[in-house]
């Protein structure tokens, strides 16, 4: 087995979130890999935090229903010791964990926050992650624990990765985006985020179709630039700096990735960024990604909570990725026509929202993954026997 053939087998882009009472519990939190391997790594991140964090344990695992773990559990350690303290702005990966996992199972990871306070995560994660009673219960596998302490999340908290070395070498496709990449409006904890969707695709593909598929999108985000400190009620620091800065570490750090999908610019659009500054924008990250990418794509802008000057300014966009895209793509992906509301382009199809008029359901993101074109995809290497 070769040791440089580590991939992200799952990924969320992390941003300062708001603090929760962590220290002296454990958090358990669910993630859903898109490939196997025989080995993992754990990534964390204090990237956004004022003070350090000391995680006490930390342990993997498989989910018989959670929280509650199967009797298959392993301890994570950081250079060789149980115990990782993250100062303020530092990242960490796991030293290697012999612990087998398969392409779309989930996976649960349970650290002990001894001391500090958790404000690196992923605040709209569709997933939800549990908060224990008092103590260290990492790696206890019934769930009383974690159910006599009445904090369930849909964020995620310090976990930015997980990689798998898989028995032969797998790449990856980055899904870089805002909430719809995100999968902001689906069903919470059925992993039907469009990335999700091609994921399996993938899977069922088989062969040198199969890649991963990490999912860098963060919802509220804006290519361009940033929101005012509150946008919409939400502290706007929750969505992250702009997508031409963040792709630094969402997207052209990781591991065994070969392929990006863009889809972002939906939010620069309702904030009135002009087409123009959109296309630039779209045009730089093209070329930035081509630096470490073998092929990266465009998709098209859904339709859905634009003024009419907005979805005017859309549609140049569109127009351009459609007609002109291939000046800096290799393809561009049409997301926006299948989603259309065949009585109102402007809007989302009534099949396919979620209820805000802005996201899709279930159903819509799996039209998104549809309207990806695998046999373009790079695809994995041959495997041999």
């Amino acid at each position: 087995m070769d040791l440089s053939n580590w991939v992200g087998a799952w990924y969320t882009a992390p941003s300062r979130v708001l603090s929760a009472n962590m220290q002296g519990r454990t958090l358990r939190q669910i993630v859903h890999l898109h490939v196997g391997g025989e080995q993992l790594r754990v990534r964390l991140s204090n990237r956004y935090g004022d003070e350090s964090v000391t995680l006490a344990s930390v342990c993997v695992g498989d989910v018989a229903g959670a929280p509650i773990l199967s009797t298959k559990t392993r301890p994570v350690t950081f250079g060789g010791r149980p115990m990782l303290t993250l100062e303020p702005g530092q990242e960490a990966v796991s030293d290697p964990v012999a612990f087998p996992v398969q392409a779309l199972s989930d996976l649960a990871i349970s650290f002990f926050v001894e001391r500090g306070e958790c404000v690196t995560g992923h605040f709209s994660a569709q997933q939800t992650s549990y908060v224990s009673r008092l103590g260290d219960v990492t790696a206890l596998e019934v769930d009383a624990a974690f159910l006599a302490y009445p904090l369930l999340t849909t964020s995620w908290w310090l976990l930015t990765g997980i990689d798998v070395l898989p028995s032969t070498p797998l790449n990856a496709v980055v899904a870089f985006g805002s909430s719809t990449t995100d999968g902001f409006g689906s069903t919470t904890n059925a992993n039907k985020r469009w990335p999700d969707y091609l994921a399996r695709r993938l899977q069922e593909a088989g062969g040198q179709r199969v890649m991963s598929v990490l999912n860098a999108g963060l919802s509220g985000n804006q290519l361009t630039g940033e929101f005012p400190p509150s946008y919409e009620g939400e502290p706007s620091h929750l969505f992250g700096e702009p997508g031409i800065q963040r792709m630094a570490w969402d997207v052209l750090a990781q591991p065994g990735a070969t392929d990006l999908i863009v889809h972002i610019g939906s939010n620069d659009l309702r904030a009135d960024v002009p087409a123009a500054t959109v296309i630039e924008a779209l045009h730089r990250v093209a070329k930035q990604a081509r630096q470490t990418y073998r092929r990266v794509f465009g998709t098209t802008i859904l339709p859905g909570g634009y003024t009419p000057e907005q979805q005017e300014q859309r549609l140049l966009v569109n127009a351009w990725l459609l007609e002109q895209g291939s000046q800096c793509f290799d393809a561009v992906f049409d997301f926006a026509t299948p989603l259309c509301s065949p009585d109102d382009a402007a809007r989302l199809h009534p099949a396919y929202d979620s209820g805000d008029g802005v996201h899709p359901n279930d159903d819509g993101y799996r039209r998104m993954a549809e309207a990806v074109n695998i046999a373009l995809l790079t695809g994995s290497p041959e495997r041999t026997a």
